[in-house]
């Protein structure tokens, strides 16, 4: 297992939390049921911390990139995650100011977060992926210093992958408690998404983002210029592994990051949004005021909302255990029908497409001749594999 050590801390920063851990969102309907995923997230970072006893040790700040109506007026939260969350306030008018064409400038809410978070790590989530309790306290073991000999953890990178929590699932928009026990029993089991291939595990969708608040200050954060999506992370990692070593978290905390899946499994995962275009990779690319420290912003906290996360035992309720094995054969239903059918999909635009380009050639030819260019395509096709 790979080990790290962290140096003793000075007083002044034993003051401030271990871990603070950034991620950014709007009240919106993004791609479904985008609140009730946030709230899931949140929720369950809360209660393992809890779980730990480390609440004095982490905070949790959410960036509200120009919401009409605010989120921390509309979630709802625990009590456990309602002392630990706070929002950093982005007005829409500023928002779209500095998006500019973009629907939502993660690089500036993210590196708005960084320069107001308190703690000794800065941690970057994804406002849907739950954070494991396996992770939390292997993180803990390591800044308390349990983990050693190895690299000071102040002078090192780590980035997990992620793991999907299925859409068929997530879609259905479960109860807490529900999503709680789906990770706990099948978490281990469930597809962790792997960087493209011939690319770095860090080219993949983020589980975390995780380093030490110097390091972030050293470079700047994020590229203020890739306002639009794709390769934030893989540039400023770049930036910072001429200097820094690079380590798999996930692979020390089996991939303890769980994705509320967004996109339906018969799409083809992407999108359509206007890419980065290529950047000079400078080590600091931002201007002093990187992190809109020339905004005066607000930072409020949680409403208490009056949520409980029911701690419900299944052997004394068999009703809940009735209703949690009726959604999982709905669920595991549904997933293998999607397997065929995505198949079938695939197949239909294969032939779809052919069909366009044999209707294309044998335009305003004579019937006669129809034949002759369909063979000479299908030959060049299979010519290709």
């Amino acid at each position: 297992m790979f080990a790290i050590t962290t140096k003793d801390l000075s007083m002044e920063q034993t003051k401030s939390p271990a871990l603070s851990i950034i991620l950014c969102s709007r009240n919106d309907q993004y791609m479904g049921n985008s609140r009730w995923r946030l709230e899931t997230a949140l929720n369950y970072v809360a209660q393992n911390v809890q779980k730990l006893g480390r609440e004095a040790d982490v905070e949790v700040l959410v960036v509200d990139w120009g919401s009409e109506i605010p989120l921390r007026e509309v979630l709802q939260l625990s009590p456990a995650a309602a002392q630990l969350v706070s929002f950093l306030l982005i007005p829409p008018e500023i928002a779209r100011e500095l998006q500019r064409d973009s629907p939502f400038s993660q690089v500036h809410a993210l590196n708005a977060a960084a320069r107001r978070v308190t703690g000794q790590y800065i941690g970057r989530i994804d406002q849907d992926t739950l954070v494991g309790e396996r992770f939390l306290r292997t993180f803990f073991e390591m800044h308390d210093g349990a983990i050693q000999p190895g690299i000071p953890l102040e002078s090192v990178l780590l980035f997990s992958m992620r793991r999907h929590i299925p859409y068929r699932l997530a879609d259905r928009c479960p109860s807490f408690w529900t999503v709680d026990r789906f990770v706990e029993w099948f978490g281990r089991f469930l597809t962790i998404e792997p960087a493209p291939l011939s690319r770095p595990f860090h080219d993949a969708g983020v589980g975390i983002w995780l380093l030490h608040r110097n390091l972030w200050e050293e470079c700047g954060g994020y590229d203020e210029r890739m306002i639009y999506v794709n390769v934030m992370e893989v540039d400023m990692i770049s930036r910072l592994i001429r200097k820094y070593q690079m380590v798999d978290l996930g692979t020390l905390v089996d991939y303890d990051f769980y994705h509320l899946e967004h996109y339906h499994p018969w799409s083809v995962r992407g999108t359509s949004c206007k890419r980065n275009p290529e950047q000079p990779n400078v080590f600091h690319p931002n201007s002093k005021d990187w992190g809109l420290v020339e905004y005066p912003l607000e930072i409020l906290p949680a409403h208490a909302s009056g949520f409980r996360v029911k701690n419900v035992v299944l052997g004394h309720r068999p009703i809940h255990f009735l209703l949690f094995l009726l959604m999982l054969v709905s669920t595991g239903t549904e997933m293998a029908w999607d397997v065929p059918m995505k198949q079938l999909k695939r197949q239909y635009s294969i032939w779809s497409h052919r069909a366009r380009v044999a209707r294309e050639a044998c335009r305003g030819m004579s019937l006669i001749r129809w034949p002759r260019i369909l063979l000479i395509l299908w030959m060049a096709r299979k010519g290709h594999g």
